[in-house]
Protein backbone atom coordinates (compact mmCIF):
# COMPACT_ATOMS: atom_id res chain seq x y z
CA UNK A 1 0.00 0.00 0.00
CA UNK A 2 1.24 3.40 -1.03
CA UNK A 3 1.90 6.15 2.00
CA UNK A 4 -0.12 9.33 1.15
CA UNK A 5 -0.74 12.54 2.73
CA UNK A 6 -4.83 11.59 3.12
CA UNK A 7 -4.20 8.18 4.70
CA UNK A 8 -1.66 9.55 7.09
CA UNK A 9 -4.31 12.43 7.81
CA UNK A 10 -7.01 9.33 7.73
CA UNK A 11 -5.24 7.85 10.84
CA UNK A 12 -4.45 10.59 12.74
CA UNK A 13 -6.04 10.30 16.40
CA UNK A 14 -6.69 13.63 16.54
CA UNK A 15 -6.50 17.40 15.27
CA UNK A 16 -3.92 18.24 17.65
CA UNK A 17 -1.98 14.97 16.63
CA UNK A 18 -2.23 16.06 13.25
CA UNK A 19 -0.58 19.44 14.07
CA UNK A 20 2.01 18.52 16.07
CA UNK A 21 2.72 15.61 13.66
CA UNK A 22 3.03 18.60 10.54
CA UNK A 23 5.22 20.43 12.97
CA UNK A 24 7.59 17.69 13.70
CA UNK A 25 7.68 16.89 9.80
CA UNK A 26 8.58 20.18 9.17
CA UNK A 27 11.38 21.35 11.47
CA UNK A 28 13.07 17.71 11.69
CA UNK A 29 16.31 17.43 10.12
CA UNK A 30 15.58 13.93 8.56
CA UNK A 31 17.56 10.85 8.16
CA UNK A 32 14.99 8.10 7.11
CA UNK A 33 16.89 4.21 6.24
CA UNK A 34 14.97 1.65 4.96
CA UNK A 35 15.21 -2.22 4.37
CA UNK A 36 12.80 -4.33 2.25
CA UNK A 37 10.55 -4.58 5.32
CA UNK A 38 10.37 -1.04 7.28
CA UNK A 39 11.50 2.48 7.66
CA UNK A 40 13.12 4.14 10.51
CA UNK A 41 14.34 7.16 11.63
CA UNK A 42 15.27 9.15 14.84
CA UNK A 43 13.77 12.20 16.05
CA UNK A 44 14.87 14.20 18.96
CA UNK A 45 12.19 15.48 21.40
CA UNK A 46 12.88 17.65 24.45
CA UNK A 47 14.99 15.06 25.68
CA UNK A 48 18.65 14.26 24.86
CA UNK A 49 18.28 10.42 23.67
CA UNK A 50 16.02 10.33 20.38
CA UNK A 51 13.01 8.50 20.46
CA UNK A 52 13.03 5.45 17.78
CA UNK A 53 10.42 5.72 15.04
CA UNK A 54 9.96 3.07 12.69
CA UNK A 55 6.94 1.84 10.00
CA UNK A 56 6.51 -1.96 8.73
CA UNK A 57 6.06 -1.06 5.07
CA UNK A 58 4.39 -4.87 4.06
CA UNK A 59 1.27 -4.05 6.69
CA UNK A 60 1.40 -0.71 7.49
CA UNK A 61 1.88 -0.38 11.13
CA UNK A 62 4.19 2.23 13.90
CA UNK A 63 5.71 1.83 16.57
CA UNK A 64 7.56 4.30 18.44
CA UNK A 65 9.67 4.96 21.80
CA UNK A 66 7.93 8.00 23.31
CA UNK A 67 5.58 7.45 26.18
CA UNK A 68 2.32 8.76 24.51
CA UNK A 69 -0.67 6.96 25.12
CA UNK A 70 -2.18 7.72 21.01
CA UNK A 71 -1.74 5.94 18.11
CA UNK A 72 -0.18 6.66 16.11
CA UNK A 73 1.44 8.78 18.22
CA UNK A 74 2.80 12.64 16.59
CA UNK A 75 6.58 11.12 15.86
CA UNK A 76 5.18 8.19 14.02
CA UNK A 77 2.49 10.40 11.83
CA UNK A 78 5.43 12.78 11.35
CA UNK A 79 7.61 9.53 9.75
CA UNK A 80 4.42 9.00 7.77
CA UNK A 81 4.02 12.55 6.01
CA UNK A 82 8.00 12.23 5.26
CA UNK A 83 7.39 8.85 3.39
CA UNK A 84 4.67 10.79 1.66
CA UNK A 85 6.25 13.26 -0.03
CA UNK A 86 9.28 11.22 -0.52
CA UNK A 87 8.97 7.86 -1.47
CA UNK A 88 10.72 5.20 0.35
CA UNK A 89 11.93 3.77 -2.62
CA UNK A 90 14.33 6.42 -3.16
CA UNK A 91 16.35 5.67 0.03
CA UNK A 92 18.84 3.22 -0.25
CA UNK A 93 18.51 0.19 1.86
CA UNK A 94 20.40 -0.97 4.85
CA UNK A 95 20.68 -3.79 7.28
CA UNK A 96 18.21 -2.98 9.89
CA UNK A 97 19.14 -2.23 13.67
CA UNK A 98 18.45 -4.59 16.04
CA UNK A 99 15.44 -2.32 17.60
CA UNK A 100 13.90 -2.54 14.35
CA UNK A 101 14.83 -6.24 13.00
CA UNK A 102 13.18 -7.42 16.64
CA UNK A 103 10.03 -5.63 16.10
CA UNK A 104 9.64 -6.63 12.79
CA UNK A 105 10.58 -10.47 13.21
CA UNK A 106 7.97 -10.43 15.95
CA UNK A 107 5.48 -9.20 14.06
CA UNK A 108 6.38 -11.63 10.86
CA UNK A 109 6.29 -14.51 13.77
CA UNK A 110 3.51 -13.47 15.52
CA UNK A 111 1.74 -13.61 11.55
CA UNK A 112 2.84 -17.22 10.87
CA UNK A 113 1.57 -18.43 14.31
CA UNK A 114 -1.48 -16.67 14.00
CA UNK A 115 -1.70 -18.45 9.81
CA UNK A 116 -0.74 -21.82 10.76
CA UNK A 117 -2.87 -21.95 14.16
CA UNK A 118 -5.77 -24.41 13.68
CA UNK A 119 -9.68 -22.82 14.10
CA UNK A 120 -11.25 -24.91 16.62
CA UNK A 121 -14.25 -25.97 14.63
CA UNK A 122 -17.32 -26.21 16.60
CA UNK A 123 -20.15 -28.85 16.01
CA UNK A 124 -23.46 -27.99 15.30
CA UNK A 125 -24.94 -29.75 18.30
CA UNK A 126 -22.59 -27.78 20.29
CA UNK A 127 -23.43 -24.43 18.38
CA UNK A 128 -27.30 -25.01 18.82
CA UNK A 129 -26.81 -26.09 22.51
CA UNK A 130 -25.40 -22.31 23.15
CA UNK A 131 -27.61 -20.39 21.43
CA UNK A 132 -30.90 -22.26 23.05
CA UNK A 133 -29.37 -22.10 26.36
CA UNK A 134 -29.09 -17.93 24.98
CA UNK A 135 -32.35 -17.96 24.36
CA UNK A 136 -33.76 -19.70 27.28
CA UNK A 137 -32.60 -17.34 29.95
CA UNK A 138 -33.30 -14.31 27.65
CA UNK A 139 -37.08 -15.98 27.73
CA UNK A 140 -37.31 -15.54 31.10
CA UNK A 141 -35.27 -12.31 31.55
CA UNK A 142 -37.15 -10.83 29.53
CA UNK A 143 -40.07 -10.66 31.62
CA UNK A 144 -38.11 -7.60 33.37
CA UNK A 145 -38.91 -5.45 30.66
CA UNK A 146 -42.05 -6.33 30.33
CA UNK A 147 -43.34 -5.56 34.05
CA UNK A 148 -41.59 -2.29 33.01
CA UNK A 149 -43.78 -2.31 30.12
CA UNK A 150 -46.96 -3.13 32.23
CA UNK A 151 -45.92 0.01 34.80
CA UNK A 152 -45.71 2.37 32.21
CA UNK A 153 -49.44 1.76 30.77
CA UNK A 154 -50.38 1.47 34.38
CA UNK A 155 -49.09 4.61 35.20
CA UNK A 156 -49.17 6.57 31.97
CA UNK A 157 -46.55 8.49 30.05
CA UNK A 158 -47.66 12.18 30.78
CA UNK A 159 -44.22 12.09 32.95
CA UNK A 160 -41.83 10.74 30.69
CA UNK A 161 -40.51 14.37 30.00
CA UNK A 162 -40.03 14.66 33.80
CA UNK A 163 -37.64 11.45 33.91
CA UNK A 164 -34.35 12.09 34.72
CA UNK A 165 -30.89 11.06 32.86
CA UNK A 166 -30.10 8.76 35.94
CA UNK A 167 -33.58 6.85 35.54
CA UNK A 168 -32.53 5.86 31.88
CA UNK A 169 -29.09 5.17 32.57
CA UNK A 170 -30.00 2.71 35.52
CA UNK A 171 -32.59 0.96 33.43
CA UNK A 172 -29.98 0.25 30.73
CA UNK A 173 -27.67 -0.98 33.03
CA UNK A 174 -29.96 -3.72 34.10
CA UNK A 175 -30.74 -4.57 30.42
CA UNK A 176 -26.46 -5.09 30.32
CA UNK A 177 -26.57 -7.26 33.01
CA UNK A 178 -29.57 -9.58 31.87
CA UNK A 179 -27.51 -9.79 28.46
CA UNK A 180 -30.41 -7.94 26.15
CA UNK A 181 -28.61 -4.77 26.07
CA UNK A 182 -30.39 -4.38 22.47
CA UNK A 183 -33.20 -3.02 24.28
CA UNK A 184 -31.09 0.20 24.94
CA UNK A 185 -31.47 1.74 21.50
CA UNK A 186 -35.28 2.21 22.40
CA UNK A 187 -34.39 3.44 25.95
CA UNK A 188 -32.07 5.67 24.52
CA UNK A 189 -33.77 7.16 21.66
CA UNK A 190 -36.78 7.76 24.85
CA UNK A 191 -33.86 9.23 27.34
CA UNK A 192 -33.01 12.06 24.30
CA UNK A 193 -36.13 12.34 22.92
CA UNK A 194 -37.43 15.86 22.17
CA UNK A 195 -40.62 16.23 24.13
CA UNK A 196 -41.65 19.84 23.02
CA UNK A 197 -44.35 18.72 20.78
CA UNK A 198 -46.60 15.77 19.29
CA UNK A 199 -44.05 13.61 21.59
CA UNK A 200 -46.89 11.01 22.86
CA UNK A 201 -47.39 9.40 19.19
CA UNK A 202 -43.15 8.85 19.09
CA UNK A 203 -43.07 6.94 22.68
CA UNK A 204 -46.26 5.10 22.06
CA UNK A 205 -44.37 3.87 18.87
CA UNK A 206 -41.04 3.33 20.91
CA UNK A 207 -43.39 1.62 23.24
CA UNK A 208 -44.77 -0.64 20.76
CA UNK A 209 -41.59 -1.48 18.80
CA UNK A 210 -40.55 -2.82 23.22
CA UNK A 211 -43.68 -4.50 23.30
CA UNK A 212 -43.04 -6.36 19.69
CA UNK A 213 -39.64 -7.00 20.94
CA UNK A 214 -40.66 -8.80 24.16
CA UNK A 215 -43.41 -10.75 22.18
CA UNK A 216 -40.97 -12.39 20.08
CA UNK A 217 -38.07 -13.00 22.50
CA UNK A 218 -40.86 -14.86 24.52
CA UNK A 219 -41.98 -16.73 21.74
CA UNK A 220 -38.44 -17.62 19.95
CA UNK A 221 -39.33 -21.13 19.23
CA UNK A 222 -42.17 -20.01 16.56
CA UNK A 223 -39.38 -17.94 14.59
CA UNK A 224 -37.77 -18.59 11.09
CA UNK A 225 -33.87 -19.22 11.46
CA UNK A 226 -32.50 -15.85 9.43
CA UNK A 227 -35.42 -13.85 11.64
CA UNK A 228 -33.84 -15.17 14.65
CA UNK A 229 -30.20 -14.29 13.73
CA UNK A 230 -30.91 -10.85 13.08
CA UNK A 231 -33.28 -10.62 16.57
CA UNK A 232 -30.43 -11.64 18.32
CA UNK A 233 -28.04 -9.35 16.80
CA UNK A 234 -30.44 -6.56 17.44
CA UNK A 235 -30.57 -8.06 21.37
CA UNK A 236 -26.44 -7.64 21.46
CA UNK A 237 -25.71 -11.37 20.77
CA UNK A 238 -22.92 -10.84 18.27
CA UNK A 239 -20.49 -13.79 17.40
CA UNK A 240 -16.98 -13.15 18.09
CA UNK A 241 -14.34 -13.21 14.99
CA UNK A 242 -13.54 -16.48 16.32
CA UNK A 243 -16.86 -18.05 16.09
CA UNK A 244 -17.24 -16.34 12.54
CA UNK A 245 -14.14 -18.17 11.42
CA UNK A 246 -14.90 -21.65 13.00
CA UNK A 247 -18.54 -21.43 11.24
CA UNK A 248 -18.10 -22.58 7.93
CA UNK A 249 -21.53 -21.81 7.23
CA UNK A 250 -20.80 -17.92 7.25
CA UNK A 251 -20.84 -15.82 3.61
CA UNK A 252 -17.70 -14.78 2.54
CA UNK A 253 -17.39 -12.46 -0.08
CA UNK A 254 -13.98 -11.55 -2.11
CA UNK A 255 -14.81 -8.04 -3.72
CA UNK A 256 -13.10 -4.74 -4.39
CA UNK A 257 -15.02 -2.38 -1.73
CA UNK A 258 -15.87 1.47 -2.03
CA UNK A 259 -14.95 3.12 1.22
CA UNK A 260 -17.97 5.23 1.64
CA UNK A 261 -18.10 6.75 4.97
CA UNK A 262 -16.05 6.02 8.16
CA UNK A 263 -18.33 7.19 11.52
CA UNK A 264 -16.50 7.87 14.96
CA UNK A 265 -18.50 7.86 18.55
CA UNK A 266 -17.19 8.13 21.71
CA UNK A 267 -19.36 6.96 24.92
CA UNK A 268 -17.27 7.48 28.01
CA UNK A 269 -13.54 5.21 27.28
CA UNK A 270 -15.17 3.75 24.53
CA UNK A 271 -14.91 4.29 21.06
CA UNK A 272 -17.35 3.03 18.56
CA UNK A 273 -16.16 2.95 14.78
CA UNK A 274 -18.59 2.37 12.05
CA UNK A 275 -17.52 1.82 8.48
CA UNK A 276 -19.63 1.58 5.21
CA UNK A 277 -18.56 -0.28 2.30
CA UNK A 278 -20.09 -1.42 -1.51
CA UNK A 279 -18.79 -3.91 -3.19
CA UNK A 280 -18.29 -2.80 -7.08
CA UNK A 281 -19.09 -5.99 -8.76
CA UNK A 282 -21.44 -7.69 -5.70
CA UNK A 283 -23.29 -4.59 -5.04
CA UNK A 284 -23.13 -5.59 -1.57
CA UNK A 285 -24.21 -3.24 1.27
CA UNK A 286 -21.49 -4.08 4.10
CA UNK A 287 -20.65 -2.38 7.38
CA UNK A 288 -17.71 -3.07 9.99
CA UNK A 289 -18.38 -2.57 13.96
CA UNK A 290 -15.20 -2.16 15.62
CA UNK A 291 -14.97 -1.35 19.67
CA UNK A 292 -12.15 0.04 20.94
CA UNK A 293 -11.52 0.77 24.60
CA UNK A 294 -9.74 2.92 26.42
CA UNK A 295 -5.91 3.82 24.73
CA UNK A 296 -6.44 0.59 22.95
CA UNK A 297 -6.87 1.24 19.36
CA UNK A 298 -8.66 0.30 15.56
CA UNK A 299 -6.06 -2.36 14.22
CA UNK A 300 -7.31 -1.44 10.36
CA UNK A 301 -7.12 1.86 9.06
CA UNK A 302 -9.79 2.50 5.95
CA UNK A 303 -9.73 6.01 3.91
CA UNK A 304 -12.81 7.74 3.07
CA UNK A 305 -12.86 7.48 -0.59
CA UNK A 306 -10.73 4.70 -1.54
CA UNK A 307 -10.70 1.36 -2.81
CA UNK A 308 -9.97 -1.95 -0.81
CA UNK A 309 -10.19 -5.34 -1.99
CA UNK A 310 -11.05 -7.84 0.89
CA UNK A 311 -12.63 -10.97 1.54
CA UNK A 312 -15.35 -10.13 4.06
CA UNK A 313 -17.18 -12.77 6.22
CA UNK A 314 -20.55 -11.61 6.52
CA UNK A 315 -22.97 -12.37 10.20
CA UNK A 316 -26.06 -14.50 9.55
CA UNK A 317 -29.45 -13.16 9.56
CA UNK A 318 -31.80 -11.33 7.21
CA UNK A 319 -29.92 -8.70 5.66
CA UNK A 320 -26.40 -10.02 6.15
CA UNK A 321 -24.73 -6.67 6.08
CA UNK A 322 -22.90 -6.61 8.97
CA UNK A 323 -19.04 -8.00 8.19
CA UNK A 324 -15.95 -8.15 9.91
CA UNK A 325 -12.44 -8.09 7.50
CA UNK A 326 -10.35 -11.55 7.06
CA UNK A 327 -8.06 -10.73 4.48
CA UNK A 328 -6.75 -7.55 2.88
CA UNK A 329 -6.15 -8.29 -1.02
CA UNK A 330 -3.28 -5.61 -2.89
CA UNK A 331 -5.90 -4.70 -5.71
CA UNK A 332 -7.08 -0.98 -5.18
CA UNK A 333 -9.05 -0.23 -8.55
CA UNK A 334 -12.16 -1.22 -10.35
CA UNK A 335 -14.01 -0.54 -13.89
CA UNK A 336 -17.05 0.14 -11.72
CA UNK A 337 -19.36 -1.28 -15.17
CA UNK A 338 -21.07 -3.87 -12.67
CA UNK A 339 -22.58 -0.89 -10.32
CA UNK A 340 -26.48 -0.98 -10.02
CA UNK A 341 -28.78 1.69 -8.22
CA UNK A 342 -31.99 2.22 -7.52
CA UNK A 343 -34.02 4.28 -10.09
CA UNK A 344 -34.94 6.94 -8.04
CA UNK A 345 -36.23 7.80 -4.36
CA UNK A 346 -39.82 6.03 -4.94
CA UNK A 347 -37.99 2.81 -5.62
CA UNK A 348 -34.98 3.02 -2.78
CA UNK A 349 -38.48 3.96 -0.56
CA UNK A 350 -40.44 0.64 -1.68
CA UNK A 351 -37.06 -1.25 -0.91
CA UNK A 352 -36.90 0.04 2.81
CA UNK A 353 -40.65 -0.36 3.64
CA UNK A 354 -39.97 -4.38 2.62
CA UNK A 355 -37.55 -4.58 4.69
CA UNK A 356 -39.35 -3.05 7.90
CA UNK A 357 -42.20 -5.42 6.68
CA UNK A 358 -39.35 -8.43 7.41
CA UNK A 359 -37.74 -6.92 10.29
CA UNK A 360 -39.82 -3.77 12.22
CA UNK A 361 -36.77 -2.75 14.04
CA UNK A 362 -34.81 -1.25 11.48
CA UNK A 363 -32.46 1.69 12.52
CA UNK A 364 -31.03 2.41 10.02
CA UNK A 365 -30.30 1.16 6.11
CA UNK A 366 -28.32 1.88 3.49
CA UNK A 367 -29.28 2.99 -0.44
CA UNK A 368 -27.23 3.57 -3.27
CA UNK A 369 -29.62 5.90 -5.49
CA UNK A 370 -29.23 7.19 -9.43
CA UNK A 371 -29.08 10.90 -10.17
CA UNK A 372 -30.37 12.90 -7.28
CA UNK A 373 -29.36 16.83 -5.70
CA UNK A 374 -29.78 18.89 -3.21
CA UNK A 375 -32.18 21.69 -3.27
CA UNK A 376 -33.12 24.42 -0.27
CA UNK A 377 -36.39 25.65 0.09
CA UNK A 378 -37.73 27.65 2.56
CA UNK A 379 -34.33 27.15 4.84
CA UNK A 380 -34.83 23.46 4.75
CA UNK A 381 -32.82 20.82 2.47
CA UNK A 382 -33.61 18.32 0.34
CA UNK A 383 -32.98 15.13 -1.69
CA UNK A 384 -34.46 15.73 -5.05
CA UNK A 385 -34.23 12.86 -8.23
CA UNK A 386 -34.60 13.33 -11.50
CA UNK A 387 -39.02 12.94 -11.29
CA UNK A 388 -38.48 16.05 -8.70
CA UNK A 389 -39.34 13.64 -5.52
CA UNK A 390 -38.39 15.71 -2.64
CA UNK A 391 -37.28 13.59 0.59
CA UNK A 392 -36.17 15.80 3.50
CA UNK A 393 -32.67 16.03 5.08
CA UNK A 394 -33.26 17.02 8.76
CA UNK A 395 -29.84 17.27 9.79
CA UNK A 396 -28.56 18.66 6.69
CA UNK A 397 -26.61 22.40 7.49
CA UNK A 398 -26.10 24.90 5.51
CA UNK A 399 -22.25 24.35 5.66
CA UNK A 400 -23.44 20.72 4.28
CA UNK A 401 -24.96 22.12 1.56
CA UNK A 402 -22.47 24.41 0.49
CA UNK A 403 -19.90 21.24 0.93
CA UNK A 404 -21.97 19.14 -1.60
CA UNK A 405 -22.08 22.04 -4.09
CA UNK A 406 -18.50 22.66 -4.11
CA UNK A 407 -18.14 18.72 -4.58
CA UNK A 408 -20.85 17.89 -7.02
CA UNK A 409 -20.37 20.89 -8.79
CA UNK A 410 -24.22 21.55 -8.23
CA UNK A 411 -24.63 18.06 -11.22
CA UNK A 412 -27.23 15.06 -10.53
CA UNK A 413 -24.96 12.43 -9.16
CA UNK A 414 -25.61 8.77 -7.47
CA UNK A 415 -25.76 9.05 -3.82
CA UNK A 416 -25.65 6.74 -0.91
CA UNK A 417 -27.74 7.35 1.47
CA UNK A 418 -28.55 6.13 5.43
CA UNK A 419 -32.25 5.90 5.66
CA UNK A 420 -34.86 5.10 8.70
CA UNK A 421 -38.28 6.06 10.00
CA UNK A 422 -37.29 9.37 11.32
CA UNK A 423 -34.69 10.83 9.51
CA UNK A 424 -32.05 10.69 6.25
CA UNK A 425 -28.20 11.18 6.41
CA UNK A 426 -25.85 11.71 3.29
CA UNK A 427 -22.98 8.49 3.31
CA UNK A 428 -21.92 10.21 0.07
CA UNK A 429 -21.99 10.60 -3.50
CA UNK A 430 -20.34 9.00 -6.69
CA UNK A 431 -18.95 11.00 -9.91
CA UNK A 432 -16.92 10.28 -12.41
CA UNK A 433 -15.71 7.29 -11.29
CA UNK A 434 -15.11 8.58 -7.94
CA UNK A 435 -16.42 8.42 -4.33
CA UNK A 436 -16.90 11.50 -2.07
CA UNK A 437 -17.43 11.04 1.07
CA UNK A 438 -19.85 13.39 2.99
Amino acid sequence: MDITQEYILSISPDASSTKNANKIFSKTTWEVKRSERAVWSEIYGSGKKPYLVQIDTQEIAFKCSCPSRKFPCKHGLALGLYLAENSADTLSQEEEPLWVKEWIDKRTSKAKTKASKPLKIKSEVSIKKTEEKKWSNAKEDVLLVELWLHDVIKLGILDFPNKEADYWEDLKKRMVDIKLSGFNGFFSQLQNLDYSQTWEQKVLKLLAQIHQLVVCVKHHETLENDFKKELAMLLGWTPTKKELLSNEKNELIDDVWMVINVTLKQEESLNIRKVYLYGTTTNRWAYILEFAHGNSYFEEHYLEGSLIQAKLVFYDGIFKQRAFLKIKGAKNSSNFQKLKTFEDLTQAHQHFKEELIHFPWIFDTTLFISKCNVVQQENKFYLVDKNNTLLYLESFTKNDYYNFLIQSEGVFVDIFLLHNQERSSLLGFFKNNEVISL
